[in-house]
C-alpha cells in the first residue's frame, strides 16, 4: 500500500474526525494520545507543523487502535474482512465447506449490488437458507457482521454501524451531571461501551451519571426505574420497581449509590434501612465502587437488614452485560 505525506496537526484533527464519525463520541487530542501505539509514538508526538510520513496500514492501525481502546470494537486487529471466520471453520471440512461456498456467493452478490447505498440482504439470506438449512443462515448473518465490522474499522469509507444523532464530548463523562440522551434512558450508551474497556475510570465519572449507570442496569433489564432528584434527594438516589407495577406502591428497591474510593459505612447501611422503612420498600442496595466494610455488613446480618451490595466487581459485571453487542446491523440501516 501508500503512504500518506501530512503535517500533525491535519494527522491528529483527521484522526479525531474519524473516530467522532464511527464511535459518536469526542475526544481532543490529550485523550486520542492514550491510545496511540508506542510504536507510532514519532508520527503522533512533535511539532505540529512537521509534514510526517506515514504509511497507509500504519494509519488504519491508529484508527483501529483508537476504536478498541474507547471500547467502540472488539479487537485491535485489522485483519480482512473474512479471515476470522476462515481460521474459526478451517478444521471442521465439512463447515468449512459451507463456508467457502456461502463466501463466494455473498462476495458475487455484493458485487451486482455494489452501487445500492441501502442494501438489502434478504436474498443472501434465503438464498443460504436454502442451501444450508439454518446452518447456512447462521453463517450468512456471520459474514454479513464481518464484513460490516470491517468497513466500520476502515478509516477509507464512510460506514459507520450507528448513524449517530449526535456526537458526545467524552470529557461530560465526568464533568457534566446531565443524563439527556438519544441512546439510553439514564446514561449514553458510549459511555457503558467506554467504560468496558476502561473499567478503572468509573473512579471519576460524573457523580450524577454514576446514578443514571445504576439505573440504566435496571431499566435494561425490565424493571420501572425513578431516579432521585440527585440534589436534595434524602439521600435515595433510585427506586426500582417490577415491570409494569403502580409507581404509587412502595418500591420494591431502594437504591443508595456511592462513588468512592474507601468503604461504606454502617451509618449509610443504617440510614438506608430506615429509608426503607418509611417508604415500606421490600429491600435496599448500595452501590458502590468499593464495597461495605465489615462492621457494615455485620449489622446488615445481625439486625436481619434486606440490604445487598452491588460492589466494584459487580459493577464490572453489570458494564459487560450493559455494552452494545459487537455485531453490526444490516446494511444501509
Amino acid at each position: 500500500m501508500g503512504a500518506i505525506w501530512i503535517k500533525r496537526a491535519e494527522l491528529v484533527s483527521t484522526t479525531g474526525e474519524i473516530i467522532g464519525y464511527k464511535s459518536g463520541i469526542a475526544l481532543r487530542k490529550e485523550k486520542l494520545s492514550e491510545y496511540v501505539p508506542t510504536n507510532y509514538e514519532n508520527i503522533w508526538y512533535g511539532d505540529d507543523k512537521q509534514i510526517i510520513r506515514i504509511r497507509s496500514e500504519d494509519f488504519e492501525d491508529l484508527i483501529t487502535s483508537i476504536l478498541y481502546g474507547i471500547g467502540n470494537i472488539s479487537t485491535k486487529s485489522s485483519a480482512p474482512f473474512g479471515i476470522k471466520l476462515f481460521h474459526k471453520y478451517k478444521h471442521d471440512s465439512q463447515k468449512n465447506k459451507i463456508f467457502e461456498s456461502l463466501f463466494k456467493n455473498f462476495i458475487s452478490f455484493i458485487e451486482e449490488k455494489i452501487s445500492d447505498r441501502n442494501l438489502d440482504i434478504t436474498p443472501f439470506i434465503k438464498k443460504a437458507e436454502k442451501l444450508y438449512g439454518i446452518e447456512g443462515v447462521n453463517m450468512a448473518f456471520e459474514i454479513i457482521e464481518s464484513l460490516q465490522q470491517t468497513q466500520h474499522k476502515n478509516s477509507w469509507v464512510d460506514y459507520r454501524r450507528v448513524e449517530w444523532q449526535d456526537i458526545v464530548e467524552f470529557k461530560e463523562l465526568f464533568e457534566s451531571e446531565s443524563l439527556e440522551t438519544f441512546y439510553g434512558s439514564f446514561i449514553d450508551q458510549r459511555y457503558i461501551d467506554y467504560l468496558d474497556h476502561n473499567f478503572d475510570d468509573i473512579n471519576n465519572m460524573n457523580w450524577r451519571k454514576f446514578e443514571g449507570l445504576t439505573c440504566e442496569f435496571f431499566d435494561k433489564r425490565g424493571y420501572e426505574v425513578e431516579i432521585g432528584k440527585g440534589r436534595d434527594d434524602g439521600g435515595i438516589d433510585a427506586r426500582v420497581w417490577p415491570k409494569e407495577a403502580n409507581l404509587s406502591d412502595p418500591p420494591a428497591i431502594l437504591i443508595q449509590c456511592k462513588r468512592q474510593k474507601r468503604k461504606v459505612g454502617k451509618m449509610v447501611v443504617k440510614s438506608l434501612w430506615a429509608d426503607m422503612k418509611e417508604e415500606n420498600a421490600d429491600s435496599g442496595l448500595i452501590v458502590t465502587t468499593s464495597s461495605l466494610l465489615p462492621g457494615a455488613e455485620n449489622v446488615c446480618t445481625a439486625r436481619g437488614y434486606n440490604i445487598e451490595q452491588a460492589d466494584r466487581e459487580t459493577l464490572r459485571e453489570w458494564i459487560k452485560s450493559m455494552r452494545t453487542p459487537y455485531k453490526g446491523i444490516f446494511l444501509g440501516e
